[in-house]
């Protein structure tokens, strides 16, 4: 089986992150995204609302998780299916591969900040600036509430912690996974159903917002990643002799109901929560699965659906999705602290200012203009970040050589 490229993996990734952004902004600017329905006005409905989307973007962290648990098995689950299809990399050209992908960007953002947004001042003693330093240069912030959860550094940087603790398991757990598939599977979902139970969930009905991101609750969305990633390429190999037409209209049926599925997942469960973090947390495993099985089926699907998942704008998304990821947020911050879009001075006893201010006649004018200068701002920083840093860097490092031990 060769390495082919899976075409609708990019989509995946760059809706993704689209739509974690989208959250983000709307927590900044409380958009509503209303849009006019009168094709609907014989149910009663005047509008339609597509609020939900954002209000629940925070779990599309989970699918960034699911695809790179995905990418990483892959090519041992290729060769657990194919034994002439290429071997996985050795441990050493992972190791570098992970290095030279992760830490350049990673550490030019913290050093930015370093150097120009934070200051030891900022914190109650010297001591604390340099735990929420050093914590993150090792990630590990996500250990420490104060590092984790009170932070001066990017909030979105715990995600990067959370895949650094995972690369430094893989190796062990994929030597596993490679023997025992389903036994290997199960057991991940175990763990992290045992620690969702006594650590993340808390007696009164919600979770506790510092453990439900911890690495053991994540276990069970990247062993889903891990076997459906060992199921894709099963499935490819029974199908290579079926009908194609068939398979890719059945294929595209189905994904659209996956599709459809996830969404009313979303919205009639999450979006309707009493406490979304404890749906959070109850339902992770399952819409894991769930945009897992959308994964599998739209890369059987027929070309026209898969166009949309695999089209010059994801892929250019999904190739800066890693410097969005890193710098949207410090973005949307820095637009609001520096009045990009200018907006007046919060009135006495106003909070969440400005984006409380609907009564105000500027309202609308900074709201648009917020939004519009963020998407703009947030791609064209992500793109010259990744093609005149991240990428040349990356080559720069894979060609120096490492010496074996």
């Amino acid at each position: 089986m060769k390495n082919e490229r899976i075409d609708i993996l990019d989509g995946v990734r760059a809706y993704a992150i689209l739509i974690i952004m989208g959250f983000h902004l709307w927590q900044q600017s409380w958009m509503q995204y209303v849009l006019p329905s009168d094709m609907l006005s014989f149910l009663g409905i005047r509008d339609s609302s597509l609020v939900w989307v954002p209000r629940t973007g925070y779990m599309f962290v989970d699918v960034l998780l699911l695809l790179s648990a995905f990418c990483l098995f892959l090519p041992y689950a290729r060769q657990m299916t194919d034994p002439a299809a290429p071997a996985p990399d050795s441990l050493l050209l992972y190791t570098k591969k992970r290095l030279c992908r992760i830490l350049p960007p990673y550490y030019l953002c913290i050093l930015i900040y370093a150097v120009f947004f934070v200051r030891p001042g900022m914190y109650i003693t010297n001591a604390a600036f340099w735990k929420d330093l050093v914590t993150h240069l090792t990630f590990t912030h996500t250990f420490f509430p104060d590092t984790y959860m009170s932070t001066q550094f990017p909030g979105a940087l715990w995600t990067l912690c959370i895949e650094m603790q995972f690369y430094l398991l893989f190796p062990l757990i994929a030597r596993v996974f490679r023997r025992f598939p389903f036994a290997a599977w199960l057991t991940m979902e175990v763990i992290a159903e045992v620690f969702i139970a006594f650590f993340a969930r808390t007696p009164d009905g919600g979770a506790d917002s510092m453990m439900i991101n911890q690495l053991p609750a994540f276990f069970g969305v990247f062993g889903n990643g891990m076997l459906g990633a060992y199921l894709y390429c099963i499935l490819k190999k029974k199908t290579a002799y079926a009908p194609q037409k068939a398979l890719s209209l059945v294929a595209s049926l189905l994904s659209l109901a996956a599709l459809f599925g996830t969404a009313l997942m979303l919205n009639k469960g999450l979006n309707a929560a009493e406490q979304a973090q404890r749906w959070q947390i109850d339902y992770r495993f399952a819409f894991s699965l769930l945009v897992c099985a959308c994964m599998l089926l739209l890369s059987f699907s027929h070309k026209d659906l898969r166009w949309f998942f695999s089209c010059k704008f994801v892929r250019f998304i999904a190739a800066v999705s890693y410097n969005l990821y890193i710098w949207h947020t410090a973005i949307l911050l820095k637009l609001k602290e520096y009045r990009i879009p200018y907006y007046p001075d919060a009135p006495e006893n106003a909070w969440a200012w400005p984006q409380s201010a609907s009564s105000e006649s500027w309202y609308r004018t900074w709201q648009y203009g917020y939004v519009f200068i963020f998407w703009v701002a947030s791609v064209l920083i992500a793109a010259v970040l990744t093609y005149a840093f991240e990428k040349p860097v990356y080559r720069g490092l894979m060609k120096l050589k490492m010496k074996k031990k």
